[in-house]
């Protein structure tokens, strides 16, 4: 079993990871991604803009997540999402007034 050491991106806290899951469902989509987010309370990461086409998915390593490229479906998703979402909040400003 390999151990690798993985590095958060925003606080630069590093962790080691020892895990045949890891290697088997992880390593590719932790090789591909844009940020490694740790999640600790100390680690404030609410600044962090995630780019358009970039989402953010839950590792099962505690609260660790990164940031990776969407796939087709999921841009499609959120692109649906922020126009509906936006035809909502104009409507309700519309009737408002």
């Amino acid at each position: 079993m390999t151990t690798l050491q993985i590095k958060c991106s925003n606080c630069g806290f590093e962790q080691f990871v020892k895990d045949h899951k890891f290697n088997k469902e992880y390593r590719k989509d932790y090789e591909k991604a844009r940020l490694i987010l740790c999640g600790r309370n100390v680690c404030d990461t609410t600044h962090i803009k995630i780019p358009n086409g970039y989402v953010r998915e839950m590792l099962w390593l505690g609260s660790w997540s990164i940031v990776r490229e969407a796939s087709l479906d999921e841009y499609r998703s959120l692109k649906k999402a922020r126009l509906l979402r936006d035809w909502v909040d104009n409507n309700d400003t519309n009737n408002n007034r």
